[in-house]
């Protein structure tokens, strides 16, 4: 098995120099969400990129809501250290990301409840994990047993009475995790989601919908119980759909719903990435990576719970019959460029939607200030 070491180089972001100029460069800085001329850089912000570039972008720190692991190390793993844990979380941190929901994603009840006791008390024991890891996304098992919709989720895991959603077993996963789960992803069309949201989100779960083939009808009612978002649309869906009438469209066409989208242009081509962000708007896009372990990670093999992923040059993270994709190897900085190289958003577009739900879902959190190298021609004088 190839290496699963995190890419030599990275590690805390660099603390920023006050001075006004790089050697005889002089250094701009800009607002990252009003375009402002900044006089100075922030003394404390996380400065990427080396620290030499000429002008900077500066905001607050990004929100990652769906972390599976990163830097070669997998969330899912029974084994996890709390030393591992808070390495990935350090090359997270270098990537400009502050703050993660730690995503466990489909396996057998009692796996899940051992996973979520375990990372539960590795954070009980570790301050700079509590800090970053602000809570956990648990994704499945109550979703669509449909192939394409399923995506790499364990059918075993998903099918009949398994992945209808049961408040009794979300609770018994909620104590063992010491009540950090944060947000859920759910398929409305599975008996009993309509009850299950209106639990959730009365008890301050965010409900997401995802992998799921649910009808208009069906995302009206969820989002009239309390679902707010979608998880990664675009994704968890066959090769072959219908050519109007499918999931995508019909999310689309439900402003109550806030959109999580997945920027490496792999889980989502350039030109679907563009047209998504525009037809969804700044008020209801947001990003993630969806990454799994081999983010941060030169090509391998890793582990991803029971599978063993695969993941080339190409950087696109296979399942093992090479049906679907499992995640990605996306890490945020370059999720972030990629929404402004490709993903025809602007600059502060795309910072609001690294952000703004780490806004909603946890407005006391204060995340330090990120600095990040950008082309002064891109931000206007």
């Amino acid at each position: 098995m190839k290496s699963t070491k995190a890419e030599k180089g990275r590690g805390a972001p660099v603390a920023p120099s006050v001075s006004s100029a790089n050697g005889d460069r002089k250094v701009v800085a800009y607002d990252a969400l009003t375009a402002k001329r900044l006089t100075e850089i922030p003394a404390n912000a996380w400065k990427l990129g080396g620290g030499d570039a000429g002008a900077y972008l500066v905001g607050p720190a990004w929100f990652d809501p769906q972390v599976n692991g990163f830097a070669g190390v997998d969330y899912q793993d029974p084994a996890i250290t709390g030393e591992a844990l808070e390495r990935s979380v350090r090359e997270i941190h270098a990537r400009g990301c502050s703050h993660i929901l730690a995503t466990i994603i489909t396996a057998g009840d009692d796996q899940i409840a051992s996973q979520f006791r375990k990372l539960g008390k590795t954070l009980d024991e570790s301050a700079f994990l509590r800090e970053a890891i602000v809570g956990f996304h648990l994704e499945g098992p109550f979703i669509s047993p449909e192939p394409g919709y399923r995506g790499a989720h364990p059918a075993a895991h998903v099918e009949g009475k398994a992945g209808e959603p049961s408040w009794d077993r979300f609770s018994r996963w909620q104590d063992e995790s010491g009540n950090r789960i944060r947000l859920v992803t759910i398929a409305p069309e599975r008996k009993g989601s309509l009850e299950f949201i209106r639990k959730a989100s009365s008890s301050g779960v965010v409900v997401a919908l995802g992998h799921t083939n649910a009808s208009v009808e069906e995302i009206q009612a969820s989002v009239d119980s309390g679902a707010t978002l979608f998880t990664h649309l675009g994704n968890g869906v066959p090769m072959l759909a219908p050519r109007h009438d499918n999931i995508i469209q019909r999310v689309i066409g439900i402003p109550g719903l806030s959109v999580s989208l997945i920027p490496d242009g792999i889980h989502l081509p350039p030109f679907l990435l563009s047209n998504l962000s525009r037809a969804l708007g700044s008020r209801r896009v947001l990003f993630t990576t969806d990454c799994v372990s081999p983010a941060g990670c030169p090509p391998g093999r890793f582990r991803l719970g029971d599978l063993e992923v695969e993941v080339g040059e190409d950087r696109v993270v296979w399942n093992p019959d090479r049906t679907s994709f499992a995640g990605s190897a996306l890490t945020m900085d370059a999720g972030f460029y990629n929404c402004i190289r490709f993903g025809g958003m602007s600059a502060d577009g795309a910072w609001r939607g690294w952000t703004w739900l780490r806004r909603r879902m946890f407005p006391a959190l204060k995340p330090p200030m990120l600095a990040i190298p950008f082309p002064e021609i891109a931000i206007g004088s």
